[in-house]
């Protein structure tokens, strides 16, 4: 009778033990035109955890992130780390992507950058990279919205870079 009891409790804690969390690689970058600054605004979603595991594989094993206790090396590392990661190109012509800060929401970490100088556009080339050289199944999507049209794209290790075209 003991064992018809707990027969369905040892299955349930057996699958338990063989079903395996799985993780999502994934960051949200907005990139939004200012026609009065003339300028692209970008914020880049990305996880906490996952850029602080990158900045200690590349940088220094003892950094962190967070708003308690953050090492006071970051602020460089990241913007050392998004230089070689994003590269904007509007009609051909690469641009100077500009570091402005970052913040943290739950666990998410916001990092605003911005292009100055865009009086406007037809064709933009963006290239997102960051993570893919950490996590291989890391996927980067970037909205772009520009007078009032808004395109997305999917990036990963395979496609770090593409194009869209505004005809406005």
């Amino acid at each position: 009778m003991k064992i018809k009891f707990f027969l369905p409790i040892i299955c349930v804690l057996m699958l338990m033990s063989f079903s395996v969390a799985h993780k999502f690689y994934v960051s949200v970058t907005e990139i939004e035109y200012n026609e009065k600054a003339e300028s692209l605004q970008i914020i880049s979603r990305v996880f906490i955890d996952d850029m602080e595991d990158l900045l200690q594989t590349r940088y220094d094993k003892n950094i962190r992130l967070g708003k308690t206790n953050e090492s006071s090396s970051v602020p460089n590392h990241l913007k050392k780390y998004l230089n070689e990661k994003i590269e904007v190109k509007i009609d051909g012509r690469l641009t100077e992507v500009n570091y402005l800060g970052k913040e943290y929401e739950d666990d998410m970490l916001l990092v605003y950058l911005e292009i100055p100088k865009i009086t406007s556009f037809k064709k933009i080339i963006i290239k997102n990279a960051i993570l893919t050289d950490m996590f291989s199944e890391q996927k980067n999507l970037v909205h772009v919205n520009y007078k009032g049209s808004t395109k997305s794209l999917i990036l990963n290790k395979a496609k770090q870079e593409d194009v869209l075209n505004f005809n406005n």
